[in-house]
């Protein structure tokens, strides 16, 4: 992998083992629509910049849709990181998405073993992203990296708070938001109250 400084990352970035998979998930720009994958083209040049397509290697339409699929079921997990429950149809698809893309344990010149991808091509490709998953839970740092609370976001971004409690990819803006709409939500109850218009009228 390479240029990774290139990641979109926001101000939360995920330490190295990380930090694929969570540029990966923010190639979508949910808020503006900006999809940086949304085609085969974008796609291959997405894969090239970051060392992950072989040479020579062409992007299909259905490599395009496994792809866009891999991108929302990791979407999913990270939204569960952060409380969010997992629906069933989207781990039943993360599930089959994994069982395309294996992984076999291979050592290096010092002993050292890790788990690569163990088909070629696109398959090959998307397992490299895969294996950063497993090597961030078997360090512990898997469950931080999160995707935002705020629905119109969902900003892949990475927890470095003490007690794991980060919800926000950005508390001055998403935080915000959502204080304001906790307040508008309270403000409403209260109103629909019986008795409170009265109240209100009366000072």
């Amino acid at each position: 992998m390479k240029n990774l400084d290139m990641l979109k990352t926001g101000s939360k970035p995920a330490p190295r083992e990380l930090v694929i998979i969570q540029g990966f998930v923010n190639t979508l720009d949910i808020e503006t629509g900006v999809d940086e994958i949304g085609t085969e083209k974008l796609l291959k040049a997405w894969l090239d910049r970051h060392g992950l397509l072989p040479s020579g290697e062409e992007v299909s339409s259905m490599d395009l849709q496994t792809a866009l699929s891999l991108r929302e079921a990791l979407r999913s997990l990270l939204l569960a990181n952060n409380g969010q429950s997992v629906r069933p149809f989207r781990l039943k698809r993360l599930n089959h998405l994994l069982s395309q893309f294996p992984l076999a344990v291979s050592c290096d010149m010092n002993g050292t073993p890790s788990l690569i991808p163990s088909r070629h091509g696109m398959a090959n490709a998307f397992g490299q992203i895969l294996s950063r998953l497993i090597l961030a839970v078997n360090e512990g740092i898997w469950s931080r990296l999160k995707a935002c609370n705020q629905s119109n976001c969902q900003w892949a971004f990475y927890d470095g708070s003490k007690n794991h409690s980060g919800r926000w990819c950005s508390m001055s803006v998403c935080g915000s938001r959502e204080k304001a709409r906790a307040y508008r939500r309270r403000r409403s109850v209260r109103e629909q109250k019986p008795g409170s218009r009265q109240k209100n009228s009366n000072g």
